[in-house]
């Protein structure tokens, strides 16, 4: 069923039913079909066809689901904007992404926008008088997230509605509990797990439970919230998840309704916090895998008995007919047991590509022959897997993407904004593994051979350096160390010798651990 469709008879299905809860207040699904439906029929009236990339800058909450559902119903793409990220990147991904209407909460500003975007507040726009809602459209791309770009510009992967579709039915074929599965909204704004919560609660007619930024960030509140609302699923970052482990007996939060946790974003390390909470839930933990390009491709349900887990649990099986392959001699073709090479994803999960880069979709979007015959449309992930017992697991990247607090970063997105801060000449940014962590380390080299200033100052500060970095990217991408260095070590082809940076034989250059859904 489209997912328009499947989401607009669930509004009519559970009318009586409880859709959101915000801020303690609750919010059926009639109040949200009412309010989706006008807010569609809002953007129609102002010029919105199916296609057109429509900006939501707001927080999680009420305005926030129903702007996204009323974008949808007008059949254009929800572009994720998150109203923490400096002017300077929202404004990037606005022209990427070619958004000329946004939607805001009321309680967004939205600087950085441009003054070529009409901003409209979505709760205004749902009691506006005028014609009676349009008939709901299916639009050939249902969000658009940005990830980070290795020329300074973030990739707008724009994402079509089938993938929600597939995931959603997905979802309520695998729920295998009598109640609905009471969701908490968790996931940051950008982060496509967020309409992976949305989608597949509404189909299931469960509530949805926004936790607002500072709970989600504190594992004490967030699992009060857990206990509080009776959370049945909830969908968390690896780093939650480990921090909501240590938190649960310190709070002596008991959790009794909770039934599922995935964790996404990065690699699933277990360890024995982790183990000893579930070992008092009567809840499976569920690893899944898949870049933004694709949302998810693979997921592992571990076994009951948290004693035997590993500390690197596997990647799994597909997941809503994806298709995870291998090239050979260039040719697709599927894995073979004990087979380790470059993941390939198939299958109704890709995104369309990257909207306004060609030249990147083709690189990375390919049709490829595959071994049965005929052709298969692939994108190439960059993840290094193994096949074993039939389940796939993650080894490394080929490439030197990072993930850091489990969004994927390009170092040549950050390099680039520091290159253009005054007396750079040039730099590299490295991940250095901390723990389970990855800290980002940022090696500049001044444009002056001193690099002081007349007065023996240093020419490069690491507040001006942090202060650049903080006004063009989010927190995440901003480096924790900045280092001055003379030059910047050499390969044979002439490429920067990461690993030979200053500091990088102590404790390691850390690689993208994407054995989770990339969210950045």
């Amino acid at each position: 069923m489209p997912l328009i469709d499947l989401l607009v008879t669930a509004g009519e299905k559970y009318a009586s039913r409880i859709a959101v809860v915000h801020a303690d207040t609750e919010y059926t699904y009639a109040q949200l079909d009412s309010a989706s439906a006008r807010i569609a029929a809002g953007l129609a009236e102002r010029g919105v066809v199916p296609g057109q990339a429509v900006g939501v800058l707001a927080a999680r909450g009420w305005w926030r689901c129903a702007a996204v559902l009323g974008v949808w119903r007008a059949g254009a793409a929800v572009v994720a904007l998150d109203p923490g990220l400096p002017a300077q990147r929202l404004a990037r991904i606005t022209g990427a992404a070619g958004v000329r209407l946004a939607l805001t909460d009321g309680g967004s500003p939205a600087v950085g926008l441009g003054p070529e975007v009409t901003v409209l507040a979505a709760g205004e726009l749902a009691v506006a008088t005028g014609p009676d809602p349009a008939p709901d459209v299916t639009g050939p791309v249902a969000y658009v997230v940005a990830t980070s770009g290795s020329t300074g510009t973030p990739k707008c992967v724009a994402v079509p509605p089938v993938v929600l579709e597939d995931l959603a039915a997905w979802h309520l074929d695998a729920w295998d509990r009598p109640e609905p599965p009471r969701t908490v909204h968790a996931a940051s704004v950008g982060f496509d797990v967020g309409f992976q919560e949305l989608v597949a609660t509404w189909a299931a007619g469960a509530t949805l439970v926004v936790a607002d930024d500072v709970t989600r960030r504190d594992p004490f509140l967030l699992a009060a919230l857990l206990e509080r609302y009776d959370i049945a699923r909830a969908f968390l970052p690896v780093a939650s998840l480990h921090a909501l482990a240590v938190a649960v007996p310190v709070t002596g939060h008991r959790l009794p309704a909770l039934r599922e946790v995935v964790v996404a974003g990065e690699r699933l390390v277990v360890n024995e916090e982790v183990r000893a909470l579930f070992a008092g839930l009567d809840a499976t933990l569920v690893n899944q895998y898949g870049p933004s390009e694709t949302h998810v491709v693979t997921e592992y349900r571990l076994p009951a008995d948290p004693a035997v887990w590993p500390a690197h649990p596997a990647l799994g099986g597909p997941v809503a007919g994806a298709g995870p392959t291998r090239l050979r001699e260039g040719i697709l073709g599927p894995f073979e047991e004990g087979e380790e090479a470059e993941l390939v994803v198939t299958g109704r999960c890709l995104a369309a590509g990257y909207l306004g880069d060609e030249r990147l979709t083709e690189e990375r979007f390919r049709e490829l022959p595959y071994v049965t015959g005929g052709t298969r449309r692939g994108y190439l992930t960059g993840d290094l897997v193994r096949l074993e017992n039939g389940l796939l697991h993650f080894v490394g990247r080929i490439d030197d993407q990072l993930k850091v607090r489990g969004y994927r970063v390009e170092p040549g997105e950050i390099e680039a904004v520091l290159s253009a801060v005054p007396g750079v000449r040039r730099a590299a940014v490295v991940g250095h593994g901390v723990g389970r962590t990855t800290a980002l380390h940022a090696y500049v080299v001044p444009a002056a051979e001193d690099g002081a200033h007349e007065d023996g100052a240093h020419r490069l500060d690491t507040a001006t350096l942090r202060a650049a970095c903080a006004a063009a990217l989010p927190d995440y991408m901003v480096p924790a160390r900045f280092v001055v260095v003379p030059e910047l070590p050499l390969t044979a082809n002439g490429k920067i010798a990461r690993r030979e940076l200053p500091g990088t034989a102590r404790t390691g250059t850390a690689r993208a651990g994407t054995a989770g859904a990339d969210r950045g």
